[in-house]
């Protein structure tokens, strides 16, 4: 894992995902455009930091897994180099497969975030999430016995959440080989397709930006 002490960068590989998640503000600033540094371009920016001391890294980025060759450009040349960074990194559990996530460990990545957001099938079908309880299990396992740690994130108040589907993904979370685990409060951002589902419901209490955090928005 990473020292507590260490000083850490955050790096920009790409910007943008093609995924379709409603509560998602991408919608509001670059919907489903994706723009990608060539792993070269990385590899340089990477050269700096380790000559400047750093052994660090967090992958900053929207969706680090959504150019499959961009990613094994980046650590195929990791290892190559000897750039011996810890870092970490996000994905989605559709976006990887065993071979990369390898690769990715071999190059020095130690956690992974995924957004998982739901138990229920249902609930992740209605907010075009794409992906199932199978994908999942899937996805998590594989980076496990690559020898990744898990770190899940979830959303509670969907639409179509009840306290039983909270109580399902609550038990969900358990059974998933996760590392740790992150219960965010559903939010319509102004723009997003969730916030006009909102509005059309008449689920909305108030109108400000300001307002629009996890403990006032609905």
């Amino acid at each position: 894992g990473l020292d507590p002490h260490a000083r850490a960068y955050t790096l920009v590989t790409s910007r943008g995902c093609p995924g379709g998640c409603t509560f998602c503000i991408k919608h509001v600033s670059y919907g489903t455009s994706v723009r990608i540094r060539s792993p070269e371009n990385v590899l340089a920016e990477l050269k700096l930091l380790w000559e400047l001391g750093l052994r660090n890294v967090h992958m900053y980025t929207d969706l680090f897994t959504v150019h499959r060759e961009q990613v094994m450009g980046i650590c195929e040349g990791m290892i190559r180099e000897g750039l011996k960074f810890k870092w970490t990194c996000n994905s989605r559990v559709d976006f990887v497969d065993p071979e990369m996530l390898r690769a990715m460990r071999r190059a020095g990545c130690w956690m992974i975030s995924w957004g998982i957001e739901s138990a229920s099938d249902e609930i992740l079908r209605h907010v075009h999430k794409g992906i199932d309880q199978g994908k999942i299990a899937r996805g998590l396992q594989w980076s496990k016995e690559a020898g990744i740690m898990n770190w899940g994130f979830f959303i509670l108040g969907l639409p179509g959440e009840t306290e039983e589907t909270i109580a399902q993904t609550i038990a969900f979370s358990k059974k998933l080989p996760l590392d740790l685990a992150l219960f965010h409060i559903a939010v319509p951002y102004p723009g997003t397709p969730f916030w006009f589902e909102a509005l059309e419901q008449a689920w909305l209490r108030v109108e400000r930006w300001e307002d629009f955090d996890m403990y006032s928005s609905t």
